[in-house]
């Protein structure tokens, strides 16, 4: 299947060719083989074996939040009520430090339009006169991402937003931030596939530097997470939207 590509478009072209595709493919999307085996790419290990929790953290209170369907690590939408406290996202039992990822995704919510915040080229909210933060709607069929080393301030996102996923998440709120280092928590370029399809990321981490890759495009070079601890799990979030991850390997870099 062709990656469509969405290299610096506008607004309202992202929104029409975005449409366009909700319409037309997600059917054929879903009928694809989720549980298509892959070979572990060599250097790799797998972290998933598409039937088990093995070598994941699902405590039983994620009973129902995630679940495992035709190879794939999939987040229910209909979860039971939260218990305060505990933790809903979904993590590897391993910590890492330094690493490539290899990871597919796939949001699988139904189109629909709603209010997002507004991101300036190099990652900053826009705002009014006032300060208050500017929303737009915007097409979107989900939202979630990969934390690195199991924290927030490291997340690769996963969304619809047009400026493209592998965004690096909480840097845009980081005023102290020199406009050059945003600019490289931002995609160069909107890589990502239509509504229900597989997504591929290869996310490199060394020390507090990010590299990401997205369906074979470099989207992310060298963007900086500051205050990054060490080593840490491979984290999934639950933004309590429709979303799947299957074919997960793993390679730990030298130091």
């Amino acid at each position: 299947m062709d990656t469509l590509i969405y290299s610096q478009a506008t607004r309202r072209d992202f929104i029409k060719t975005a449409a366009c595709g909700a319409l037309g493919g997600v059917v054929g999307c879903f009928s694809s083989h989720a549980a298509q085996n892959e070979p572990v790419p060599e250097g790799f290990t797998a972290l998933f074996n598409g039937q088990t929790w093995a070598n994941w953290q699902h405590d039983p209170h994620l009973d129902g939040v995630w679940e495992i369907v035709d190879g794939t690590i999939r987040l229910r939408t209909d979860e039971p009520p939260r218990v305060r406290g505990k933790d809903y996202n979904l993590s590897t039992t391993r910590k890492f430090k330094d690493f490539s990822l290899m990871i597919d995704w796939r949001l699988t919510g139904k189109p629909h339009v709603k209010p997002h915040q507004w991101l300036t080229d190099d990652g900053q909210f826009h705002t009014d006169a006032a300060g208050k933060v500017i929303m737009k709607d915007n097409l979107t069929w989900g939202d979630s991402g990969v934390y690195l080393r199991g924290v927030r301030a490291a997340q690769v996102n996963i969304w619809c937003q047009p400026c493209g996923s592998g965004e690096v998440g909480t840097k845009f709120k980081d005023t102290t931030a020199t406009r050059g280092e945003r600019m490289k928590t931002m995609p160069s370029v909107r890589a990502d596939k239509g509504p229900g399809e597989w997504n591929r990321f290869i996310i490199t981490l060394r020390g507090d530097r990010v590299d990401v890759s997205l369906n074979g495009k470099d989207v992310i070079q060298g963007a900086r997470v500051k205050d990054i601890p060490a080593e840490g799990p491979i984290t999934l979030q639950n933004h309590k939207d429709a979303v799947e991850f299957r074919h997960i390997f793993i390679k730990e870099l030298e130091h």
